[in-house]
């Protein structure tokens, strides 16, 4: 069975996984020390805490990181948007893969956000918000701020708006 709409073929930049990275690697050994240095103090106080346990809780630790490290990339290679007309198509999920195909005429407004480590990488992600109740939000990430600020004039001028 064929799609009625084509697949996405545009990527986001390369150095959005570098971004991913960092963002996920700061998060991740956070929590992970969090739960090495403070939990475990706490619960080896507890009558029933085993090595075993010791060791459950570094393995969940070491996977953590793992997955804060291995998922980035392959997001990444996962991740495609474009526009077909006046569709705005996105394919992207590791393990579960979701599709849209937005029209224009249902776009409410579209923003940009650069958090500190996005601006430091030269990168921006594309928020457009559209009428109705599921998914009324999506998030195009690791854009080049130059592209965002395409798609973004692309969306408003294809509304009609005239206004950023």
């Amino acid at each position: 069975m064929t799609s009625a709409v084509a697949t996405p073929t545009e990527r986001l930049a390369p150095r959005v996984i570098v971004y991913w990275l960092l963002a996920d690697g700061i998060s991740a050994t956070f929590l992970t020390g969090l739960a090495w240095f403070i939990g475990r103090p706490i619960a080896a106080e507890w009558d029933k805490w085993t090595p075993t346990y010791e060791w459950l809780l570094l393995a969940a630790c070491i996977a953590f990181l793992a997955v804060a490290v291995l998922s980035p990339p392959l997001a990444f290679v996962r991740w495609r948007f474009g526009f077909l007309d006046d569709l705005l198509l996105m394919r992207y999920g590791i393990l579960f893969v979701e599709e849209r195909a937005v029209p224009v005429r249902r776009m409410q407004h579209v923003d940009m956000t650069r958090g500190p480590i996005e601006r430091l990488f030269g990168l921006a992600t594309l928020v457009v918000f559209t009428a109705g109740n599921e998914g009324s939000a999506f998030r195009v990430p690791g854009l080049r701020l130059a592209r965002a600020q395409e798609l973004r004039d692309r969306i408003v001028e294809a509304r009609g708006d005239g206004r950023l």
